[in-house]
């Protein structure tokens, strides 16, 4: 007769015998390892190990099975049979190069004498691995605070070589405070902030604010559960260091599907990194090859460094597989350097001087980062700069005196391509902005003109200052009507001007472009006398010099929308379309024409992630007659 998932469960629980218990676990129990891959690259960092089969000893989930596990006092023995488990596994990789394994450590384990740290010391030197290739998880779910023993048992697993990491952080317990005082290696933001993240605006914040206030203390950042391309390319941009979730693999119990590589992170990468190219650029040739020392290393390495490099009073410090742990500074030795007896002293084992006595966590952040990001780091260091990554690992040192360089010299590039009239991005920007955001499928897009309606009369009539004067009415309504919004607004030139929307579809663009012309039209009558606004004309003279009656400023707005799901890289073919609708919208009473690229790729036009379907188009127009935008170039 065989025994049901229910009826182990009933007989755990019923005789609660952990010994029968234990040997079950031990031969049905095994882990899945699940890649914790750079988000930059695509180089697989690390394994979390995830416990599998729960249901087949009668439980329905990991929780479940450590919780019986301490209810019948055997949670000690089961952790060590799991990580036992866990490390073998992970020795089992034929190709794991320096990624870490990630193990989760419960919370109820801080009571145990030395945390079963020695015991995983010995496992790991069996296998003949170090305690630098483990990080250990604590779950936010349990409340660490709770606990005395959690600074202790953080402490101890450093001073061994451990790395230490906060999971599910903003599911259980979230405090600052533990940031503060547990100073993880890494920080892993749970899957609730990361869903839907492309298109909920508080997540965004929320995450945004959590990986610089990370960065500035020193940590790396994890977005767990992510499934989406979308979901990808905004923790990429709001500064997420390694992506962990169902796009880059499921846990996997097999080992000869776990890979080293995902290259579809660096694909994706490729297509966003549009903006940042330039940056990056400027910020690889200020990186300083600072030397640096490992953790491991002596006090009299120590001195011996601070005499040769005169040029800066701070040496940053590695661990065994180069990862960044901060920096130690030539003023906190400074006093033994000149007390009686001081380099002695600091030289002597018998004293105290391990490296991470005198250590600083310093800002850290990605060779891939943004420039604003960067910038926002160094607002209250104190450590003279930050250390630079690349996939993980110690790259060299940008001093804060050569970020504020690149930062001013940043500064004057966009100034020199500014309209000089309206400060708003020039012709330049406008044309980058369309390339790049054409090329992106990932979001729904709309590329706005907007150009005025009989504005030569009207500047012929009233004179050139104050035309500029409707100019600058018009650059402040677009700003008004798109604050707090993920929109671009340019200045083509003269009366051109352009608004370029994200996540919106046709209907919503349309209502803002119709706002936005009915208030400018409602503000612009200001500038004509009374007569003139009373009459709703003014007689001028045309371009062929006859003299006709033009209506009062308003102005023609053609939108042309992507779809999310359609990459265009002909800029010929975009540019006839817009044209075409230009047409229509000054032909049009409302003044507005919209319409849809096509439902399938034309030349120069390739289906993403999630194409659209073939058919017969999704064109319409606001006030026009329509037109279908499905042609071939």
């Amino acid at each position: 007769m065989t025994t049901s998932s229910d009826d182990w469960a009933g007989l755990w629980r019923s005789n609660a015998n952990p010994y029968l218990f234990l040997s079950s676990a031990a031969s049905v129990l095994n882990y899945a390892l699940q890649p914790i891959v750079d988000i930059n690259s695509g180089e697989v960092y690390g394994y979390e190990a995830l416990l599998r089969n729960v249901d087949q000893v009668g439980f329905n989930s990991p929780v479940e099975v450590f919780d019986f596990a301490a209810s019948t006092r055997c949670l000690t023995k089961l952790e060590l049979l799991l990580r036992r488990m866990a490390i073998e596994k992970y020795a089992s990789l034929k190709d794991r190069g320096s990624a870490k394994l990630f193990i989760n450590v419960d919370a109820r384990l801080l009571q145990t004498d030395g945390f079963l740290l020695p015991e995983t010391v010995a496992m790991l030197a069996h296998h003949g691995l170090k305690p630098s290739d483990l990080c250990l998880e604590l779950s936010e779910t349990y409340d660490t605070e709770a606990s005395g023993q959690v600074k202790d048992f953080i402490a101890r697993a450093r001073k061994i070589g451990f790395a230490f990491a906060i999971d599910d952080f903003g599911k259980g317990y979230s405090q600052l405070k533990s940031l503060h005082e547990f100073e993880p290696d890494i920080l892993k933001i749970d899957r609730f902030f990361i869903s839907t993240i492309q298109s909920d605006a508080r997540k965004r914040l929320l995450v945004a604010s959590l990986v610089d206030l990370a960065h500035v203390l020193g940590m790396r950042v994890v977005a767990e559960g992510v499934e989406t391309e979308a979901e990808l390319s905004v923790c990429r941009e709001v500064g997420c260091d390694l992506v962990q979730g169902y796009l880059i693999a499921h846990p996997l119990l097999h080992l000869d599907e776990v890979r080293t590589r995902y290259d579809m992170v660096s694909t994706v990468r490729d297509r966003d990194r549009r903006k940042n190219q330039s940056d990056e650029d400027l910020v690889r040739r200020e990186i300083k090859p600072l030397v640096t020392l490992k953790d491991d290393a002596r006090m009299q390495d120590v001195l011996a460094l601070f005499r040769r490099g005169k040029n800066h009073p701070f040496i940053p410090i590695v661990n065994a597989v180069d990862e960044p742990r901060g920096v130690i500074r030539e003023a906190d030795i400074k006093d033994f350097i000149y007390m009686p007896f001081g380099q002695d002293l600091l030289c002597n084992p018998a004293f105290n001087n391990q490296l991470t006595n005198f250590l600083h966590r310093c800002p850290v952040a990605d060779l891939h980062s943004r420039l604003d990001q960067l910038i926002g780091m160094i607002a209250n260091d104190v450590t003279g700069g930050i250390i630079i990554t690349k996939n993980g690992r110690y790259y060299g040192f940008l001093t804060t005196s050569s970020l504020l360089k690149i930062s001013n010299e940043i500064r004057m590039r966009a100034a020199e391509e500014q309209n000089p009239l309206t400060r708003l991005p020039g012709n330049s920007a406008v044309t980058s902005f369309v390339a790049e955001e054409a090329a992106n499928a990932d979001i729904d897009r709309c590329f706005c003109y907007l150009d005025f309606d009989n504005f030569k009369p009207f500047n012929d009539t009233y004179g050139f200052r104050t035309g500029d004067r409707a100019i600058l009415l018009f650059s402040e309504l677009m700003k008004r009507f798109t604050a707090g919004n993920d929109d671009f607004i340019g200045h083509v030139g003269g009366d051109d001007f352009f608004i370029g929307t994200k996540r919106r579809n046709t209907g919503e663009t349309a209502q803002l472009m119709r706002d936005l012309r009915a208030e400018f039209g409602h503000q612009a009558e200001s500038f004509y006398d009374p007569q003139h606004r009373t009459d709703g004309y003014i007689f001028a003279r045309d371009r062929s010099g006859t003299e006709r009656r033009f209506p009062l400023l308003s102005c023609s707005v053609a939108i042309l929308h992507l779809p999310a799901g359609l990459s265009v890289e002909n800029q010929d073919l975009l540019g006839r379309q817009i044209a075409s609708l230009k047409r229509e919208a000054k032909a049009s009473k409302q003044g507005v024409a919209a319409a849809t690229f096509g439902n399938w790729p034309a030349e120069g036009a390739s289906a993403g992630p999630s194409p659209k379907s073939a058919g017969t188009g999704d064109a319409h127009s606001q006030g026009g007659s329509g037109i279908s935008i499905n042609a071939v170039a």
